[in-house]
């Protein structure tokens, strides 16, 4: 009897396995031999499944945004309260710091390969329309209003994040909430 394998399962171990080195020891160093004995396949078995590194890379930083988003859905609350919901979003135990290492390398090796900058774009994107709607929610206005007040609050989460990534003892999530509460008291919205 033929073995039934699970493609969608491979894939998402080998994508793990990625993070994994991406986050530990960069990109670069990372190679799909590193990343088929990680995940415990063959590098054959890898180039099975993706084609070359962009396209594993790739994966890896899909995984690691699609993790980030989760986190920051799940502790949305009714009404929903955006401080919690990006506190749960950055770096404060060892899977949200990888996640945010491979986001880190992502935006940089991104600079050098069109699609993963077109992703990168994309992901983007889509953490800017989220964080215009909930402060447009919370501020009562419009999202073409709420827009500049969203692109200061992204940038700032995404500077909390490189910095806790890269040293979390001094990022601790304490720091983390009490930057975010001075910044939505600076925008002047009740997060």
């Amino acid at each position: 009897m033929p073995k039934i394998v699970d493609h969608d399962e491979r894939r998402a171990t080998i994508s793990s396995a990625a993070a994994d080195l991406i986050a530990e020891v960069g990109i670069e160093a990372t190679t799909m031999k590193q990343i088929g004995a990680r995940a415990g396949r063959t590098t054959g078995a890898v180039t099975h499944y993706f084609a070359d590194k962009d396209d594993v890379v790739l994966a890896a930083l899909l995984l690691a945004d699609g993790s980030i988003q989760r986190r920051f859905t799940a502790a949305l609350t009714t009404p929903p309260n955006l401080v919690e919901a990006l506190l749960a979003a950055l770096p404060n135990d060892a899977e949200s710091r990888r996640d945010w290492r491979v986001w880190r390398v992502f935006s940089d090796y991104a600079t050098r390969s069109e699609s993963l900058l077109m992703q990168y774009r994309a992901s983007s994107a889509s953490w800017l329309d989220t964080a215009t709607e909930m402060v447009a929610y919370h501020a009562g206005c419009s999202a073409d209003e709420a827009r500049l007040d969203a692109e200061m609050l992204v940038a700032v989460v995404d500077a909390i994040g490189d910095e806790a990534s890269v040293d979390p003892d001094s990022w601790p999530p304490e720091r983390q909430r009490e930057l975010l509460e001075h910044c939505f008291a600076k925008i002047g919205r009740v997060a």
